[in-house]
């Protein structure tokens, strides 16, 4: 059912509106400069959100001196305020100005995973530019079917779902998210995941930068129960301020005959393949999310039996 707009959320549409014309009279680069500006700045004025990735940080197991938590936050905030100009100025651009600016490598994986001639599983995390990399795998003829949050203001979210399925991809609203996505599945369609936020009560339990971490479990479910291809994608903003977008080897869900283990172990599998990009890639990944606010505890989902975790050495 669609929400009817409040007069708040008309007054902030807009200043969207204007703040959106502005931008997009302005180069990339220099809507990059202006954003992580403004990124430095809401990393003094804004003590929570400092705090948040401060102790995030120093709660993984990145093995971070205490020198190196200051100039890290600080690069989240820059890279994040980047990031929500960057993505203002391509809500208009045009298919040449994206493509100019993205690449895309490991067409060879892609390849393969769509060679099985069935439903694709992409997972990915909240690194570079995720909504940039969302519209150069459409324009590169990939086009998604994603499970989003719908934003709280009901004209912001027409806006920015507009512009994610512009080129063809398809959003799906995270509450009924499952049902849509075994329909997408079952239609053999390229169905892919942000894996990497916190799943509250309705996740299980995997192991993310040293920490227990509620991680939706829905695509490695699918993934286990269909016996699909999980193609693994990440994006990285260069130097240059162009975006590169790789896809790593495919790789299958375990198939023991225990659905809820095979499923567990793919989603380990999955959430580590997205540690992995973190290490390589810290300043580039959202340090602001509350990944691990949920914890093991009463009235939380268990932990993994001994022997889950196990099979993954296996």
């Amino acid at each position: 059912m669609a929400r009817t707009p409040t007069f708040v959320h008309r007054i902030q549409f807009g200043l969207f509106r204007l703040v959106e014309a502005v931008v997009r009279r302005l180069s990339w680069r220099t809507v990059s400069r202006l954003g992580s500006a403004l990124g430095l700045l809401f990393y003094r004025i804004d003590p929570r959100h400092r705090r948040v990735v401060r102790g995030n940080l120093r709660n993984s197991d990145l093995a971070l001196e205490a020198a190196a938590l200051e100039p890290l936050s600080r690069a989240c905030f820059a890279h994040f305020g980047s990031l929500l100009g960057t993505t203002l100025r391509q809500l208009q651009a045009a298919p040449e100005e994206l493509l100019a600016i993205t690449r895309i490598e490991g067409q060879e994986h892609i390849e393969a995973a769509f060679a099985e001639g069935r439903a694709v599983i992409g997972i990915t995390g909240h690194l570079g530019n995720w909504e940039l990399m969302g519209l150069a795998m459409s324009l590169a003829g990939r086009k998604m079917t994603v499970i989003g949050r719908e934003l709280d203001n009901p004209l912001l979210e027409e806006r920015l779902r507009t512009n994610r399925n512009r080129f063809g991809n398809t959003m799906i609203p995270k509450a009924g998210g499952v049902r849509s996505a075994l329909r997408a599945v079952k239609e053999g369609r390229f169905v892919a995941f942000l894996l990497d936020q916190d799943a509250l009560n309705q996740g299980v339990f995997v192991k993310f930068l040293g920490r227990w971490a509620s991680t939706y479990p829905t695509p490695g479910m699918l993934a286990a129960r269909f016996d699909l291809p999980i193609l693994p994608i990440a994006s990285r903003v260069l130097a240059d301020g162009t975006l590169l977008v790789t896809a790593y080897p495919p790789f299958h869900a375990p198939a023991t005959g225990d659905p809820a283990r095979d499923a567990w172990v793919a989603t380990q599998r999955m959430t580590t393949w997205i540690e992995q990009r973190v290490r390589e890639n810290p300043g580039q990944w959202f340090w602001m999310h509350r990944r691990f606010k949920t914890q093991p505890g009463p009235g939380r989902p268990g932990l993994p039996p001994e022997a889950w975790m196990a099979a993954l050495a296996d």
